[in-house]
């Protein structure tokens, strides 16, 4: 799928190549992922179950790529009991020098076996590499649509480090999510896919072994939404606190 949490991966790539050298077009990338729970800010993706995603990274130029992303979603609620989540991300480099990068992506959202609720979002980035660290400030804007009630809003802040010496990274952070909601009663069911309960925040930390072409990883997830939740249309109970592991293979 997309980057739904700031992926230690990129905090290697960021060592390895750093800014001033972007001005030469990566190499087109893939990678196979396998998690006990699919997670987007803090949200339960697969329905607290395991999950299979394949992303893929295609530069155009040294300022363009478009990134492509699928997933299993385990039929949750929160799609629609969708099989499938596609996602397709063109972004553009605004600038890239001196250890900063600030970048701006549109990203559609497609449900496969769900209909009508497929959705939209703009983003930006601006992201610091500073020796073996990464820190990133980013928002998203999905305008009002039908699919998901109304608006939201994505604020996030992330940040990861290698361990000098070891094949190790930390990575941590969060971000608050917001909008609005379309004035109707599929609307207000809506809405709960991206806001089960409202505004609210979202945190996570994780640590990462790379492994050659294999990573392996542990990840905490956790939200300001509370436990006694009930589940509805479009949402479920796998809003809380998680730890999930995952497997990701890069060829």
């Amino acid at each position: 799928m997309t980057r739904y949490a700031f992926p230690a991966a990129l905090v290697a790539a960021a060592i390895v190549f750093p800014a001033h050298s972007q001005a030469q077009s990566a190499a087109a990338s893939v990678s196979l992922e396998a998690t006990s729970d699919l997670r987007a800010r803090g949200l339960s993706w697969s329905g607290g179950r395991a999950a299979m995603a394949v992303d893929a990274s295609l530069p155009l130029s040294s300022d363009v790529s478009i990134d492509l992303g699928a997933a299993s979603l385990r039929d949750s609620a929160r799609h629609g009991d969708a099989d499938i989540g596609l996602t397709l991300s063109p972004e553009l480099t605004l600038y890239s020098g001196g250890g900063w990068t600030l970048s701006a992506a549109a990203t559609g959202h497609v449900f496969v076996g769900a209909s009508g609720l497929s959705y939209g979002e703009l983003g930006t980035r601006l992201s610091r590499t500073i020796g073996p660290a990464r820190l990133d400030l980013g928002a998203s804007f999905a305008p009002s649509q039908k699919a998901i009630g109304g608006s939201d809003l994505y604020l996030e802040a992330n940040a990861a480090v290698g361990i000098p010496g070891t094949a190790l990274t930390v990575y941590g952070g969060g971000g608050y999510s917001t909008g609005s909601t379309r004035n109707s009663a599929l609307a207000a069911m809506r809405v709960q896919r991206l806001r089960p309960d409202g505004s609210y925040w979202d945190h996570y930390l994780g640590v990462e072994q790379q492994m050659d072409r294999l990573a392996l990883g542990l990840r905490y997830t956790g939200t300001s939404i509370g436990d006694d939740l009930a589940p509805g249309r479009y949402r479920d109970r796998h809003t809380g606190s998680r730890i999930a592991a995952y497997l990701r293979f890069t060829p």
